[in-house]
């Protein structure tokens, strides 16, 4: 099958335009990218302490302050990012399933991380509540970096960014 010069220069059109529509703005990029160091040390420091729970032995001070420092400042980033974003974004972006479940999921790991640093405990329900929380929302994320790293790095990088 061969496409005529008028189809096909139609079908680039087409094709440059889903391009466009694709691309994230550079600032939002750059807040996920700086966003993701400290999300990915806040899962480390998150399995090491679960690991140290299931030794039963008592984790570092250090290490649990480097857990709630990454995941805070990562938090605060995400949101940085969600404030650029602006609401009419958002609630685009939240059509999608996949971010839905990453907001609602983000308050109880919120909530119960704050209830471990009050009371700090391995085998309590809000430890428990948190890590299946985190896991999933670990997941999801997983999930979403695959969907938008290359956007993201193609926006911050190169300057190819939605206007």
């Amino acid at each position: 099958m061969q496409l005529t010069d008028a189809e096909l220069a139609l079908w680039r059109e087409e094709r440059r335009n889903r391009a466009v529509a694709k691309r994230v703005r550079r600032a939002s990029a750059r807040l996920g990218l700086a966003s993701l160091p400290l999300l990915t040390l806040a899962t480390a420091s998150g399995l090491w302490l679960y690991t140290e729970a299931l030794r039963d032995a008592r984790p570092s001070f250090a290490l649990i302050w480097i857990h709630v420092a990454s995941s805070a400042l990562g938090l605060a980033i995400v949101t940085a990012k969600l404030i650029e974003h602006g609401r009419a974004r958002i609630a685009r972006r939240l059509a999608e399933g996949l971010s839905v479940l990453l907001a609602a999921l983000a308050l109880p790991l919120l909530a119960t991380g704050v209830l471990l640093l009050v009371t700090p405990s391995s085998d309590s329900r809000a430890a428990y509540v948190h890590l299946i929380v985190a896991s999933w929302w670990m997941a999801l994320l997983g999930l979403h970096v695959l969907r938008y790293l290359s956007r993201a790095l193609d926006a911050a990088l190169r300057g190819r960014a939605a206007s």
